[in-house]
């Protein structure tokens, strides 16, 4: 016979059992309502007509045929997106083509681990990024309040760095993260009016190379409104926002048409180029799958100063163009809390977050689960 004690036991245990099922149901009921539904239908909508990866932050973009799709954005080999920073060399933080437009102009051909940058008017110069990695110098700095580490490449390619971004006479770059700024999104829209020097006699540059450091950075999730498309999942290693940005053809050739002066999709910097569309179709893709490859989307892609610097020339449009042009006509006009906090960062391609890794190829038809099909999926 069992005592009342081992009844006791026994209730309290049926008990505690039953409320960490409940639990669990609880959790696991909150996380399906929370995040997207996963499609079960999609809708060709167009295919891939060009691939980006930006290596360096800022830096000139490498177009490719196909790349691998990781849970960091796109990566070819030794190429992979965002991977290389700018930072000052006093206090290590991390600079933009926001506050230095020099910055686009400056490419990156790799070799293996074999790196070389150029930039026009300069002689290039040739980095080994496992002699970086050996070096075993590594520095930590800041993107957005969130913290990541890389190793420093040396003193050679800061001497080059400096002389290329600093030989034009501008006495004033702002660091981000450093002084007034706005976030806003995913971006950050910073004022011009710091009064630290840069180049010789100046503010000086140095790179930071990732490899395997930042690997736990969080996507950069905007506090003013809860995006639910968001997972814990989605990482970045030292991109502003998040792994992908894609951009149509078609919406380019609509701002175009508004425009004096045409732009090249280069100034939009986006990873994922799609033909075939309507303008603007982009804003209604929930999930966009290219192959096996799986994307979410995640938020709008909300404009800033970055888009009036010319990625040729490196320097910023007088007129504030295209992004006086898209004011006019891609602000977001709800939810308030959105239309509230980007009034003046219009809306122009989509912020992608990734569900199934693998290649994603130029040609490839390109797949869409739309918004507007499903409640969940709306912002």
């Amino acid at each position: 016979m069992r005592s009342h004690w081992d009844v006791g036991q026994s209730v309290g245990v049926g008990v505690g059992v039953g409320v960490g099922v409940l639990v669990g149901w609880w959790a696991w009921r909150k996380y399906n309502s929370y995040f997207p539904d996963f499609p079960t239908e999609w809708e060709e909508v167009g295919e891939v007509s060009r691939l980006v990866i930006y290596p360096l932050k800022s830096g000139k973009g490498i177009t490719v045929d196909q790349a691998d799709a990781t849970e960091y954005g796109l990566a070819d080999g030794c190429v992979k997106d965002r991977s290389l920073l700018v930072v000052t060399e006093d206090k290590c933080r991390f600079i933009t083509g926001r506050q230095v437009p020099k910055l686009p102009t400056v490419a990156l051909a790799f070799n293996g681990a074999t790196v070389t940058l150029s930039a026009p008017n300069t002689t290039a110069l040739t980095l080994d990024l496992e002699k970086v990695i050996e070096s075993g110098n590594i520095k930590d700095s800041v993107v957005f309040s969130q913290d990541v580490k890389g190793y420093d490449c040396g003193d050679e390619v800061a001497d080059w760095l400096t002389d290329v971004l600093g030989r034009k006479e501008d006495p004033r770059v702002k660091e981000e993260g450093a002084g007034p700024h706005v976030k806003e999104g995913g971006g950050a829209h910073v004022k011009e009016e710091s009064p630290h020097v840069k180049g010789k006699g100046g503010r000086r540059f140095r790179l930071l190379y990732n490899a395997n450091l930042t690997t736990f950075r969080e996507a950069n999730k905007p506090t003013f409104y809860q995006f639910k498309q968001y997972k814990p999942s989605d990482r970045v290693v030292y991109a502003d926002a998040c792994a992908y940005m894609l951009l149509t053809e078609a919406s380019v050739h609509d701002l175009n048409k508004r425009l004096e002066s045409p732009v090249t999709l280069d100034w939009f910097r986006p990873n994922i180029i799609v033909k075939g569309t309507r303008p603007y179709d982009e804003d209604d893709w929930a999930f966009v799958k290219i192959g096996d490859v799986v994307l979410r989307r995640l938020k709008p892609c909300d404009r800033c100063i970055f888009t009036t610097i010319d990625p040729v020339k490196g320097v910023k449009t007088p007129d504030q163009e295209p992004l006086a042009t898209l004011k006019r006509y891609r602000a977001p006009t709800e939810p308030p809390a959105v239309a509230k906090a980007w009034a003046s960062s219009p809306m122009f391609g989509s912020h992608l977050g990734i569900d199934h890794c693998g290649t994603v190829r130029v040609g490839r038809k390109v797949f869409v689960a739309r918004a507007s099909s499903n409640y969940k999926w709306k912002y």
